[in-house]
């Protein structure tokens, strides 16, 4: 191996066992964050590195690190069609952003060339100690905000923790680090929890990983665009547990209906070799946490107590529900209830989901963009009366949107509608009696105009969306920052 590679990575990093990349031909498939962090992280240790993307002007400049000579990058969608580029390959990273219908993996699987998800990769080049250190969050709605608040309890707790995953920085950047002394080094390799946000996306192409502690928050319609039926959906988000065994732990919402059938199927419990942990806004039969006026109780094991939700900056019944997931990987990590209860009352809810703007012209504001699905949106409207004037659509995920009636006739007064989905969801309300206006905007701009305009004094304006922002806007990010500047 060339000195300067040595050099780069370190002694330490060059300790991983990558020996099964050794002499392999690896082809990347997307070069969004996750395939830049592959190659990044993996080129020094195969035989030869492709990437691959069907964006012609994607720009790498100053984000490959890999030398020129080291890999071979092709740009356009021909490049996803070519069947020759398939050739000599030993194996594929597929980026979670890239379904199995693209032309290159069809032909790949044709082939039996082995397709892996980043974190299959990761968790292949990782040891047996920071194995056990991991939890993983999966589910419809919420994950970011789970992960992000079981950081914030284990750091509070005195531990090394990393986020990583589907929250922005993949996996696989945990691995290898140049930026650090020895010690420094092993002490946070070896004892650094990592906490995994983990899409449906990414667990389509999993064949060993299994977290010590498993976490399935919810499961709702969305992504059938690419999932095509709830049935295959939910079956991927439980493919989190498909490898675990009896040391680790399964934790599951058993409010969520959909969870809480199959995870009483027979052929699932057959199958389940890990621990499992529920928790239930009610108490109910089995049920490992649950919550009772504002207190969540819990009984894990040997270990029981409650943990207080008085004063908690997190708005809604959801939330108190994604805080018991949290409470319940804190007590199988040991952590103390009461930096348990200040993590909680400390924590700050994260932005556009369910966000508080303010109060304009006497209007209540809330950005909640971060809603891209039915679900989402309903969870966000039943935190209010019959007082919202609500901004509803955007880019359509194949998703059914009669499950709003019920909550919209019961919490809307004006219902706004953008974006692709709009015609469908006006089509389908049209054809259901209901007590609220229903206007049709061009734009997040006129939707706003409108909405003011509309909005009673004293009641609640929301972008809850339920659908995704790329019709219209880059990501949900940059569509509740286009809210909050023309409410303010």
């Amino acid at each position: 191996m060339d000195k300067d590679i040595e050099q780069k990575y370190g002694e330490k990093d060059m300790g991983r066992d990558t020996r099964f990349l050794k002499g392999k031909n690896l082809l990347v498939v997307g070069l969004g964050e996750t395939g830049v962090s592959v190659i990044n992280s993996i080129y020094p240790f195969c035989s030869s590195v492709m990437g691959i993307d069907s964006n012609p002007n994607l720009n790498l400049k100053g984000k490959l690190k890999a030398p020129n000579k080291s890999v071979r990058i092709l740009l356009g969608k021909g490049v996803m069609e070519d069947k020759t580029i398939l050739q000599g390959r030993d194996l594929i990273i597929i980026s979670p952003g890239v379904p199995d219908g693209v032309p290159v993996i069809k032909y790949a699987i044709e082939s039996g060339i082995p397709i892996w998800s980043e974190v299959e990769l990761s968790w292949s080049l990782m040891d047996d100690q920071e194995r056990r250190n991991t939890v993983a969050v999966t589910g419809t709605n919420g994950k970011t905000t789970v992960v992000t608040l079981i950081g914030e309890i284990l750091k509070n707790s005195g531990r090394k923790v990393e986020l990583c995953g589907n929250i922005g920085n993949p996996l696989i950047g945990t691995l290898f680090r140049n930026d650090a002394n020895t010690s420094d080094f092993e002490e946070s390799f070896g004892e650094m929890i990592r906490v995994i946000e983990v899409s449906s996306f990414q667990l389509e192409r999993i064949y060993s990983f299994k977290p010590h502690i498993g976490v399935i928050l919810n499961i709702t319609s969305d992504h059938l665009d690419r999932h095509k039926s709830m049935g295959t959906y939910i079956d991927l988000k439980f493919r989190l547990l498909e490898y675990q065994d009896s040391c680790d732990f399964a934790v599951l919402n058993f409010d969520d209906v959909n969870i809480y059938r199959k995870a009483n199927t027979p052929d699932f419990r057959n199958k389940l070799k890990s621990k499992l942990i529920t928790y239930s806004l009610s108490l109910k039969d089995g049920v490992n946490v649950w919550e009772d006026r504002n207190v969540v109780l819990y009984s894990i094991g040997e270990k029981r107590g409650k943990i207080s939700l008085e004063n908690i900056n997190m708005r809604g019944r959801h939330n108190i529900s994604n805080a018991m997931a949290c409470i319940a990987v804190a007590k199988l990590l040991n952590v103390s209830d009461r930096d348990l209860e200040n993590s909680i009352r400390n924590f700050k809810p994260l932005e556009h989901r369910l966000e508080y703007i303010g109060e304009i012209n006497g209007v209540r504001c809330f950005n909640d963009s971060k809603s891209t699905n039915p679900d989402a949106t309903i969870k966000a409207l039943s935190d209010f009366g019959k007082e919202v004037t609500l901004i509803l659509g955007g880019q359509d995920k194949n998703m059914d949107f009669s499950e709003l009636i019920p909550i919209l006739n019961q919490r809307v007064n004006h219902l706004i509608l953008i974006g692709e989905c709009a015609p469908k969801i006006y089509d389908l309300l049209s054809k259901n009696d209901h007590d609220y206006r229903i206007y049709r905007c061009k734009n997040l701009k006129e939707a706003v105009d409108v909405g003011f305009k509309v909005t009673r004094k004293g009641d609640v304006f929301i972008l809850s969306p339920s659908c995704a922002s790329m019709d219209m806007f880059k990501n949900y990010k940059e569509r509740g920052e286009k809210f909050k500047e023309l409410v303010m």
